[in-house]
């Protein structure tokens, strides 16, 4: 396709693939824009002053394809293509950084990072690896899994996880001394994160940060359920055999994962033919309208809470008075709530703070977590574990971040109807996935 090809809807998504050059991208467009309202998809478009074909059904790849050739059609005719390097990451930045789409961003990231070391680690199990725990204060030097194989020679490798919500300047400075410090008593580094973790720190300076550690990097994409080799590092050149063999003396006597004979561990597609050609990688990614409608029907899995979860409450914290009540069908004992929310206060001391904690109350266990402007009491019929309460902690963020407005309001007038209930529901039973 030429350059001065017309832009259309129906060429517009061959061209951004050719125009993108790489092979893969980390990061669906798609998916961000599958998850959203049509109602969503319409506001954007409007404040793009984008026409909408005059016909009885536009299906929604009709309108994300509109959208793109918009997007694509300005970045051909002005000075955007000095700042982006093609029309494929000028269109992903104009959807990841609308109010609009933004809030669907947690769909490609792990909300928990215990969630992306397990993912991984069935993964390296399935690769005849074993996995070993290490996220312990008392295990030195600082790494969160040690991967050991076992063939003519024991092969080690240190595993960093970071999730999206936990990248920052801070975390990734001191994950990148630990890296330094890992080499001598591991054969191999690697670094796993998810399409949020290489948006924040950038696809190229990710890629040359893990050249200059001699790290492995893997990308974890929780959304299509795919893992990304993205690069292959050298063996460690400060490797000390003494060290290591030291190191290994204090791992835990059971690993995390270990290889199995009889079934697979990972739902997750890995092809090892596409990977550790960092060339092959692009930030986003497009699909066509076979991989899209694939997509589209993709199965959502069972909730991984939903066993558990009895009631939560999300109350505003000046007030104490709740703005959503949320109940599994098998828990209709809201007298037994509304005692607790009675009671709340003369043990507050206990579940509040910084630190999350569990209370049996009643039969209930109940998980509590404070932000600024709301408090979130979960009703549970188990106890938690961390994965969960990591999601209960973002979910707060979350909800301060998108209600903020309302929440104000709601301290004045008390109005519940200020909320969109439907929406807030949908939110939190994705991100506690129950």
């Amino acid at each position: 396709m030429s350059a001065e090809t017309e832009i259309t809807e129906d060429n517009v998504i061959q061209y951004l693939i050719e125009k993108s050059k790489s092979k893969f991208g980390l990061f669906s467009i798609n998916y961000i824009l599958i998850n959203c309202k049509i109602q969503e998809l319409l506001e954007f478009i409007a404040d793009y002053g984008i026409t909408i074909p005059e016909k009885s059904f536009v299906s929604r790849l009709e309108y994300i394809k509109l959208i793109l050739t918009h997007l694509t059609n300005v970045y051909n005719s002005t000075d955007w293509q000095k700042r982006f390097d093609n029309p494929l990451e000028y269109c992903g930045y104009a959807v990841i950084n609308s109010k609009t789409f933004k809030r669907y961003l947690y769909h490609l990231d792990f909300i928990a990072k215990q969630d992306l070391s397990e993912t991984f680690a069935d993964h390296c199990a399935d690769l005849e690896t074993t996995v070993h725990n290490t996220s312990y204060d008392s295990i030195s030097p600082k790494m969160d899994m040690y991967l050991t194989m076992k063939k003519s020679k024991v092969k080690t490798a240190a595993v960093f996880v970071m999730n999206g919500v936990n990248v920052n300047e801070k975390t990734y400075l001191e994950t990148k001394e630990s890296i330094k410090e890992a080499a001598k008593v591991a054969s191999w580094n690697i670094f796993v994160t998810t399409p949020i973790g290489v948006l924040k720190l950038g696809l190229q300076n990710l890629i040359y940060d893990m050249k200059d550690l001699n790290c492995w990097l893997y990308v974890v994409d929780p959304s299509r359920k795919i893992v990304y080799g993205v690069r292959k590092g050298k063996k460690n050149d400060n490797y000390d055999l003494e060290i290591r063999n030291k190191f290994i003396k204090k791992l835990p006597k059971e690993p995390m994962r270990a290889p199995s004979q009889v079934i697979k561990l990972s739902d997750y597609y890995f092809n090892e033919t596409n990977s550790f050609d960092s060339y092959n990688f692009r930030l986003f990614d497009i699909y066509n309208d076979l991989e899209h409608n694939k997509l589209m029907l993709k199965e959502a899995n069972q909730p991984k809470y939903s066993e558990i979860f009895r009631d939560l409450i999300i109350i505003e914290k000046t007030s104490g008075t709740p703005i959503i009540n949320y109940a599994s069908e098998n828990f209709k004992e809201q007298a037994l709530v509304s005692g607790f929310l009675t009671a709340m206060d003369s043990f507050v001391t206990q579940i509040g703070g910084s630190k999350m904690e569990e209370i049996n109350y009643k039969g209930l266990y109940v998980q509590a977590v404070y932000g600024k402007y709301i408090e979130i009491v979960c009703f549970l019929f188990k106890p938690s574990d961390s994965s969960f309460k990591e999601r209960l902690n973002y979910l707060t963020n979350l909800f301060e971040t998108l209600y903020h407005e309302q929440i104000e309001l709601f301290k004045k007038t008390g109005k519940t109807n200020l909320f969109d209930e439907v929406e807030i529901l949908s939110i939190t039973k994705e991100i506690l996935d129950i």
